[in-house]
């Protein structure tokens, strides 16, 4: 029997779309409407850079209709080349944002959850690599919900990079540091392990602080200064204005970059868009976005 080429193409199409949504047809977006949001808009927005936001969305859509429409124009606004997005409730609804997004892919989290994670990426500038698409540590005590790698390649930047998405044990107890503790021990050998020589960025909702006592949950990172860095280490000894989980408040959502890129790192900033959209606690998210931009050098 001859090998059928358009069978193969079909099985390659159903097996990379399991884990991916795709925006073939993209509404145009009024990019008037996204000026109002300039003056929240911490972060320069400049072409060559590589931008990458972690956002953990409470459980989205929180407001359905209302919270699609409103994070369509948030994401557009700020125009990062990488969204590494947690607490995704539903992915049709997913899909329908990618739809109001200009230019933008996802790759959903591969695996049965009510609060996944999901990678949004600007096709223009990201590029990748599905095979380098994996979860890791399933092991739900340490990681009730596994880690999401991918890899990526950022064209102007010219660098592959390791992204790791995270949203680690929640709440105040010992037993919740200890088991967040011991998933940092975790990413950690793995990192040190398989990728010591790679770029690497570890991202998303910590549960945790990197300062006090948030700061012994992490201290194997911290205490490596010359491989890891908590980007956003300035943010969190500042003022609470600024920390990305302002309903508790505190500063939970972190980026921790490897010495690959260390020189590339240029602002960071938490996203405080209360001004600028109103009640936007109760129509998107009670986190805030975090932002890096790293610059070629």
């Amino acid at each position: 029997m001859r090998f059928s080429y358009s069978l193969l193409i079909t099985i390659l199409w159903i097996i990379f779309s399991a884990g991916t949504c795709l925006s073939p047809n993209n509404r145009t977006i009024d990019y008037a409407s996204t000026g109002e949001y300039a003056s929240c808009m911490p972060m320069s927005d400049t072409k060559d850079d590589l931008e990458i936001v972690t956002f953990n969305m409470e459980k989205f859509p929180k407001n359905g209709d209302a919270t699609i429409e409103a994070v369509a124009l948030l994401f557009n606004a700020i125009n990062a080349d990488v969204y590494a997005l947690q607490e995704i409730k539903s992915r049709d609804r997913l899909y329908e944002l990618v739809d109001r997004l200009n230019g933008y892919a996802c790759i959903f989290y591969p695996k049965k959850s009510d609060l996944a994670l999901a990678f949004l990426y600007k096709e223009s500038e990201v590029s990748v690599y599905n095979y380098e698409t994996e979860l890791l540590f399933n092991n739900s005590y340490y990681f009730p919900r596994p880690a999401f790698k991918i890899k990526i390649h950022h064209k102007s930047l010219n660098k592959d990079i390791y992204l790791i998405n995270n949203h680690l044990k929640c709440c105040n107890d010992g037993d919740s540091q200890e088991r967040r503790e011991e998933a940092a021990n975790m990413l950690k050998d793995y990192i040190d392990t398989f990728l010591d020589d790679d770029a690497v960025i570890v991202l998303g909702d910590f549960n945790d602080k990197i300062t006090g006592s948030g700061g012994q949950t992490f201290s194997n990172f911290i205490d490596d200064p010359n491989n890891y860095t908590f980007t956003d280490m300035t943010i969190a000894q500042g003022p609470r204005s600024g920390w990305s989980y302002p309903s508790y408040p505190s500063h939970i959502d972190h980026i921790l970059v490897t010495n690959e890129l260390f020189e590339n790192i240029d602002e960071v900033s938490v996203f405080n868009m209360s001004s600028c959209i109103d009640n936007f606690s109760r129509v998107i998210s009670d986190h805030r976005p975090l932002g890096i931009i790293f610059k070629k050098r």
